[in-house]
């Protein structure tokens, strides 16, 4: 009986449980995929800052290894030819072959494969005279076009500022929007390059934002470095692009189980905006993310909310240890849209409810189905020993019950019941009950005092002048002192006192 009552209980208790647990998910109180989508959040962001930083070092290194070729090999041409920086002003044939010097420093760059595109620009051109001759300068700017797939070899390679003749030595295609020169008006940061006065190039390394590549519909992200002469001065400067399409393709939405996450590199102030106008995008499908305004962010528990203009979205940001031309640092952010999550979230707690509907379901039905087993067969054998029917079949099947019946009609049947006595089992069972009764509060004893004279719980929260629930407590603390679970269980322990002759012993020290 009391391995059953054990499964029973427990039962009962999973059943609450459930219950308790599916009301807190329907009011909203569990947060549900909120801190394992945080979770996948933080690892997708750790991946792309590593994956981001080792770009930009190799990037920057690079850059500043090809502004020291440029400037030594710059040394090297102007003390060959005779001739002073200032000598490649007005001079188209100097100007072509120093250009031609370069190429094979930049080419051997460009295969780097961290870019899509490397420069140079030095601060002279080919005419002084005409109007735009302040902004016009000299260099070679080749590009990766056609790109297909990050890091493969033999990408295509075309010319886009520089000598054309250089592009027709080295076979190398024409940029449709070929120019022989740069205009530095459309190189945000270039002045402020040119007026660096630091000794390392390490200090000097400057990133521009998102900006619109002259003459074509690609936006690009520029890396500066200096080109310095032999004496230390600035003569120009020379770099890496990075393009967005390039950007894209390096940086993949990355599909997770609650949803697409997409990565931006954004300047981000000291009061939280981020400049999505100046920030380059990586594959952005399916989440309605425009390189267009601002973005603020609100930071939580699980994850960061993100509000643009008309759309919200989760993440993570970090900032990155790089100098930008605006002054604001560079923040990598790993965002996903939140109303797609909303959506699957609700999909997924609706199946869940469900799941969890259908297990409560189950346990309900448990709890009863085991209820009806435990208790059925005891009335069946109390009701068949009231009828004087009892048989082997009409026994409960539960040892201490079966042996508690047996033991009744046996005494029933007995010429003198007064000289019979009570087997040991159901004598320790009697003694170990009543004592159990001695236990109980002078409250719980009037209560077990009415149910022995016949009263129902609510004929007894009547007599003692207390509400049904007060009446109901003490016959919840009365059951659990005495070991039982159901009134019906009560009544055969009264019953079995009354027809051993032993009921004294349930009301002895009755408290008036």
């Amino acid at each position: 009986m009391q391995q059953r009552l054990i499964v029973y209980w427990c039962v009962v208790i999973l059943t609450l449980f459930s219950a308790a647990v599916l009301l807190m998910s329907i009011l909203g109180v569990i947060p549900g995929m909120d801190l394992k989508v945080g979770e996948m959040l933080s690892a997708q962001q750790k991946n792309t800052v590593s994956a981001m930083t080792e770009q930009t070092d190799i990037m920057m290194a690079r850059s500043i290894s090809l502004s020291e070729e440029i400037t030594k090999e710059l040394s090297q041409y102007l003390t060959a030819n005779g001739k002073a920086f200032s000598d490649l002003n007005d001079n188209p044939q100097l100007i072509m072959d120093l250009e031609a010097t370069l190429y094979s420093s930049l080419r051997s760059a460009l295969d780097v494969k961290y870019c899509s595109g490397v420069f140079v620009i030095l601060n002279a051109t080919v005419n002084t005279e005409t109007e735009y001759a302040d902004t016009s300068r000299m260099g070679i700017y080749l590009r990766l076009s056609d790109l297909k797939a990050v890091n493969t070899s033999k990408q295509h390679v075309v010319f886009f500022r520089g000598n054309a003749y250089i592009a027709r030595a080295e076979q190398v295609q024409l940029h449709n929007r070929w120019n022989l020169e740069f205009d530095t008006s459309a190189l945000s940061g270039y002045e402020q390059i040119m007026k660096f006065k630091g000794n390392r190039l390490a200090e000097s390394c400057l990133w521009t934002d998102r900006l619109k590549l002259k003459d074509t519909w690609e936006d690009v992200q520029l890396l500066y470095v200096p080109v310095l002469d032999s004496t230390g001065k600035v003569r120009g400067l020379c770099g890496m692009e990075m393009s967005n399409l390039y950007f894209r393709l390096s940086y993949p939405m990355v599909e997770g189980s609650y949803g697409n996450m997409v990565t931006v590199v954004a300047p981000m102030d000291e009061k939280g905006k981020i400049y999505l106008d100046k920030a380059m995008f990586g594959d952005t499908k399916e989440t309605h993310l425009s390189p267009t305004g601002t973005m603020t962010v609100k930071n939580g528990k699980h994850y960061n909310t993100y509000s643009a203009a008309f759309r919200k979205y989760i993440g993570r940001h970090e900032l990155l240890n790089l100098k930008s031309c605006n002054g604001m640092p560079l923040a990598v952010l790993t965002l996903m849209s939140e109303a797609n999550y909303e959506k699957l979230t609700a999909e997924n707690r609706r199946a869940w409810i469900t799941g969890t509907l259908i297990f409560l379901f189950l346990l309900l039905l448990l709890s009863i189905t085991m209820s009806n087993r435990f208790v059925k067969p005891i009335l069946r054998s109390l009701k068949a020993l009231q009828d004087d029917t009892l048989t082997d079949g009409n026994l409960s099947g539960i040892s201490e019950v079966d042996a508690l019946v047996d033991f009744m009609q046996t005494k029933r049947n007995t010429e003198k019941l007064e000289n019979g006595g009570i087997p040991p089992n159901i004598e320790e069972m009697l003694e170990a009950f009543a004592l159990r009764v001695e236990t109980l509060t002078p409250a719980e004893r009037k209560v077990l005092q009415y149910y022995i004279e016949g009263y129902t719980i609510q004929e007894i929260a009547s007599l003692l002048y207390i509400s049904i629930g007060t009446a109901r407590k003490h016959n919840t603390n009365m059951n659990r002192k005495l070991g039982i679970t159901a009134r019906e269980e009560l009544m055969l322990y009264i019953d079995l006192f009354r027809k051993c002759n032993q009921l004294d012993k349930l009301t002895y020290n009755q408290v008036e």
